[in-house]
């Protein structure tokens, strides 16, 4: 999931295959990680979105374009037991997600995800509606948006009271962490995160694919193999941007979690 401009267009023409410096290690470090072959049809490249991916050779309709083991995906299961013991049971997995990263983004280079962390937008690099200025928001006040980005910003503030006693108890992990932080991993999660069998995963690699509305691609989830899926709905010539659908969503929905609005 790239860094999507607001009002934008889903036109590939635009796009350009030109690798990422600080990516350039990611799918070894990855495909290191998990053991196996991740993809041998992806690259990482830029286009008019930002991070995307693109076919680095003929991609045929029906082809099995990236497998990413359940092994590296992160889930709430991932939140280190002693934390959870803190979480009350109306904590739900988004939030717990959210702690997982703020508390591999606290151990910097020497984590596990390190690679993956890094790979993340930081903070001020999103642009949901909850990020946006009073002034940005103003421009949509007679829009549904409005209230609903005020009512999603409230939530998420109490979401993050319900775990400042947890954060306490773990200074060393989270003596950081604000409510600008908490939301920022919030709305990581939130815009980032896949639904599959395991609950809520955070899938490396995955989360550059961008968004079509009109791809019939999704992630999909095999349980006996314990990998995640996906498989190309059309051909791709190489260097082509290659899509993905994130779901059927409103443009107010995609504009609130995702950051980006579709022009007509």
């Amino acid at each position: 999931m790239g860094f999507f401009p607001l009002f934008s267009s889903l036109d590939s023409s635009k796009d350009s295959l030109c690798l990422y410096e600080d990516c350039s290690e990611f799918l070894p470090w990855l495909q290191q990680k998990a053991g196996d072959e991740i993809s041998s049809f992806l690259s990482v490249g830029t286009s008019t979105y930002g991070r995307s991916l693109f076919a680095s050779r003929f991609i045929q309709a029906g082809d099995c374009i990236l497998k990413v083991p359940y092994s590296v995906q992160i889930t709430p299961d991932n939140i280190h037991p002693d934390i959870g013991f803190f979480l009350s049971d109306d904590v739900g997995n988004v939030v717990r997600l959210a702690l997982v990263v703020l508390a591999e983004q606290k151990i910097g280079q020497d984590s596990g995800w390190a690679h993956y962390i890094n790979s993340l937008p930081q903070i001020g690099e999103l642009h949901s509606t909850i990020f946006w200025s009073e002034d940005e928001l103003e421009m949509v006040r007679q829009s549904p948006i409005y209230q609903e980005t005020l009512t999603h910003k409230a939530f998420i503030e109490k979401e993050f009271l319900k775990v400042i006693p947890a954060l306490e108890q773990f200074l060393q992990k989270f003596e950081d962490t604000t409510l600008e932080s908490f939301m920022h991993a919030y709305a990581l999660v939130g815009s980032r995160a896949w639904g599959t069998s395991k609950g809520l995963s955070l899938i490396p690699f995955a989360d550059f694919l961008n968004h079509d509305g009109v791809s019939e691609t999704v992630l999909l989830s095999d349980e006996g193999k314990q990998i995640s899926e996906a498989i190309a709905d059309r051909d791709y010539d190489s260097g082509d941007q290659v899509f993905i659908s994130y779901g059927k969503f409103s443009n107010a929905t995609l504009l609130l979690d995702f950051g980006f609005y579709p022009s007509l």
